[in-house]
């Protein structure tokens, strides 16, 4: 087994830092490098880790030709293409939840002006509106009558929406959710990366134009549901809905409370039928049944020390900490070579 790593942040340094503590050999690789797959193939790699973001429109834009070129050359490979061809894609989500007939808020799909308008005039409102990429709630918008939708449809189909977040976007919701004056500081000292993410979003991501996307919006929701399942173990959170807002993502406002096990269920089936090792879902409730909003590979870490308990793969409620970069690793480089060791709390950025 020959380990090559991307050289980059993120979860690629925790599996670093895991490797050098099981004491496995890697290699660190420049993905970006034009003769990266002769330098995989030099180094006789079997196995091929990348932790690529939606905030680079780089890594958007090639990450994956590399990671399922070299799948495809016999490398297995983190993310693998059951993980990510639908990575920061809400419309392909859309299909692939529905080809497993997952529990998926109602979703619709136009490529045509005059269809969307069409359907437009029939729909019941209010719709959630969203482009296809993006998180943290920056491209989703409340429409609440035919007339906004036309407005909506219209522009997509002519100048389009630029998918990077604006420079003061949510500012004062950020603000609001930090309360404290600690809290402040803490959101002021992630301003600069926060700008700089938005400024290079902007230069580097065309606008999304010619489609449009909405789901249904399912009321009487306080909160929504991050279940997060690596390596068959799951665990989650509940994100509240901000004041005077419909969304949570973004918010910032956490209860580490218990969650359904129903949804639990749900999210372990699914990433099952998926075949993904690492997965985040996004779950709302209509009335008491759990529906899912979209799904991600990739997802934050921070404050993975609050979560104190998880469920195995048999639903069993564990009191414990996941650490969920170790646990990708583990998982990927299969367990019965190297034993996961113990982890210690704290947060995983």
């Amino acid at each position: 087994m020959n380990v090559a790593i991307h050289n980059g942040n993120g979860w690629n340094k925790n599996w670093v830092q895991y490797l050098e503590e099981q004491g496995i050999p890697y290699v660190l690789v420049d993905c970006y490098a034009s003769d990266i797959i002769s330098t995989l193939k030099a180094h006789e790699v079997t196995h091929l880790m990348w932790h690529f973001t939606h905030n680079s429109a780089t890594d958007i834009f090639m990450a994956r030709n590399i990671l399922f070129s070299a799948q495809v050359s016999g490398i297995k490979v983190f993310p693998d293409i059951n993980a990510s061809w639908h990575f920061d894609d809400k419309v392909s989500q859309k299909y692939l939840l529905e080809s497993i007939d997952a529990p998926l808020v109602p979703s619709h799909v136009f490529y045509s002006e005059d269809a969307a308008l069409e359907w437009a005039k029939t729909t019941t409102y209010p719709k959630v509106a969203k482009l296809r990429r993006g998180a943290g709630s920056y491209n989703v918008r409340l429409i609440k009558s035919q007339s906004e939708a036309r407005r909506y449809i219209k522009r997509m189909f002519s100048e389009g929406v630029d998918p990077s977040p604006g420079y003061l976007a949510d500012v004062k919701t950020k603000l609001k959710v930090a309360g404290s004056f600690s809290g402040i500081m803490q959101r002021l000292k992630k301003a600069p990366g926060f700008f700089k993410m938005v400024y290079h979003g902007r230069k580097g991501f065309p606008k999304e134009k010619n489609y449009v996307y909405f789901q249904d919006f399912i009321p009487n929701n306080s909160c929504d549901y991050r279940i997060i399942v690596v390596n068959s173990k799951a665990y989650g959170v509940k994100r509240m809905v901000r004041k005077g807002d419909f969304r949570a993502s973004g918010g910032g406002m956490f209860d580490f409370g218990e969650i359904d096990p129903k949804i639990i269920q749900i999210a372990q089936d699914t990433a099952k039928r998926l075949n993904m090792l690492s997965v985040a879902f996004d779950f709302v409730l209509d009335g008491d049944a759990p529906l899912i909003v979209e799904i991600s590979y990739g997802f934050g870490t921070n404050g993975s020390g609050k979560f104190n308990m998880y469920w195995d793969k048999n639903n069993k409620k564990i009191i414990g900490r996941v650490n969920a970069p170790y646990e990708i690793i583990s998982g990927f480089l299969d367990s019965g070579v190297r034993q996961l060791r113990s982890v210690k709390g704290g947060s995983y950025d």
